[in-house]
């Protein structure tokens, strides 16, 4: 089994793997930004704006949910408490 841990080793490979996607990155009042054609998606981390990127790119502009769902979500987390 391989396993990656969110560590900042991985933020590196992240930051290059998002320019090699064509994003335009900067950083801004301590904020990471990615521009890419007629998208801006803001984060705090390398790790948290990959994750909004993988997200929109699979889901496209329809990537919310229903409330179910985010019930669903909030019931998984709930026991991290």
């Amino acid at each position: 089994m391989e396993r990656i841990a969110a560590a900042g080793n991985i933020e590196p490979p992240i930051y290059h793997l998002l320019l090699e996607k064509g994003y335009k990155l900067e950083l801004k009042n301590h904020r990471v930004i990615a521009r890419k054609d007629n998208l801006e998606i803001i984060a705090n981390s390398a790790v948290e704006l990959a994750g909004i990127i993988l997200l929109r790119e699979s889901k496209g502009e329809n990537w919310k949910v229903s409330d179910e769902k985010i019930h669903e979500y909030l019931s998984f987390f709930e026991n991290l408490k």
